[in-house]
Order: C-alpha cells, then sequence, then structure tokens
C-alpha cells in the first residue's frame, strides 16, 4: 500500500490558522500519487477562489518528502 498526504493550509482573517489533512493511497504506487496529485488540485480549486486571506495545499509523500506545494494570497478588501 502506498500513501500520500495533502496538507490544506489556511490562515483566516483574524490572524489564525489551521490545517485539514488528506489522504490518498493505492496498492499501486503510481495511482495513489496520481490520487493524490488529484485530491492536490481539487484543495487549490477551492483554494483559488477562497475569501481567506491565505490559502494552500502541500502534497507529501509517506516518508514526509514534499512532492508539490502551492499558496494563494488573496488581498483584504
Amino acid at each position: 500500500m502506498y500513501q500520500y498526504y495533502v496538507v490544506e493550509l489556511q490562515k483566516y482573517a483574524n490572524g489564525e490558522y489551521g490545517h485539514i489533512v488528506h489522504f490518498a493511497y493505492d496498492a499501486d504506487q503510481d495511482k495513489a500519487r496520481l490520487k493524490g496529485e488529484s485530491k492536490y488540485h481539487d484543495v487549490l480549486a477551492a483554494a483559488a477562489i477562497s475569501e481567506l486571506p491565505e490559502h494552500g495545499a502541500i502534497l507529501l509523500s509517506s516518508k514526509g518528502e514534499p512532492v508539490m506545494h502551492q499558496c494563494y494570497v488573496h488581498a483584504a478588501e
């Protein structure tokens, strides 16, 4: 079994932070990574239009190695 983690990072208007951990796994290593990338892009799709000041994601291997990361910074109105 192979597993990837997507950590969703959020900064709130009050300056505090939160996170949500998503999992993606499969018996096939390539499929597990593709499932991880899919969840990563799902999170970023929401982050792109989020009203949070900062909203991003990190895709990690089960060994804790970063695979990809991105954060959207939205200017306060």
